[in-house]
């Protein structure tokens, strides 16, 4: 995709190029990722990127902030970094009409394990995780977690622990609405939050399915 738009669209350019991308496509469904590109040909892309940016690097920049996350996670699987057995169950869970939920979900694991971690992104993407989860078991779309929990059909106990721990992000003046207090956030909350998301994912797809 890069060398497609950093090149020029020409006659003479290759036709791998195509190829290339559609097993892009392919190969991003085989490995259970939920394709984060909208655009269904180059030339769409191609058009997009015409349209939007007029330097390399804009295009370079803009490839990069739709695969990046994905090509983050398949890097730790090649160097075979472990991941606790609960993210794995979670990922797992996240198929047919939950795919999309895992763009949020990798968004949360890169937040945490990257060289520079970014704790307060983590436990926000971590949550809305769980409210995405709830919005598509309850065909419930756009609703708060807050919301949506109360009418799940689930264990009440656990009900009223999903949505205290919905309260207690939402006071986090940072995390959910932009908040410009400073937090004392560290890798310890973010990976709590972290498994609890996995975890509460993991019990809802098998109580509401």
């Amino acid at each position: 995709m890069v060398a497609y738009v950093t090149n020029g669209r020409t006659d003479e350019q290759p036709k791998e190029y195509k190829s290339v991308y559609i097993d892009t496509l392919i190969n991003l469904e085989k490995l259970g990722y939920d394709n984060p590109n909208k655009f269904k040909t180059l030339e769409e892309f191609w058009g997009v990127c015409k349209l939007r940016y007029s330097t390399y690097a804009e295009r370079r920049s803009f490839v990069n902030e739709i695969y990046g996350d994905i090509a983050i996670d398949i890097e730790r699987k090649i160097r075979q970094e472990p991941e606790p057995k609960e993210w794995m169950k979670a990922n797992e869970m996240l198929v047919d009409e939950l795919s999309p939920i895992r763009r949020q979900w990798l968004k949360a694991k890169n937040f945490l394990l990257a060289a520079e971690p970014d704790f307060e992104n983590c436990i926000k993407e971590a949550t809305n995780s769980i409210e995405s989860t709830l919005q598509i078991l309850l065909g419930q779309p756009g609703e708060t977690l807050g919301k949506a929990i109360k009418s799940a059909d689930i264990d009440t106990d656990i009900k009223k622990l999903i949505s205290q721990m919905y309260g207690l992000v939402s006071n986090k003046d940072f995390v959910r609405h932009g908040g410009t207090v400073e937090q004392n956030i560290n890798k310890a909350d973010a990976e709590y939050f972290l498994n609890f998301s996995a975890i509460s994912i993991q019990y809802l797809k098998q109580r509401l399915k």
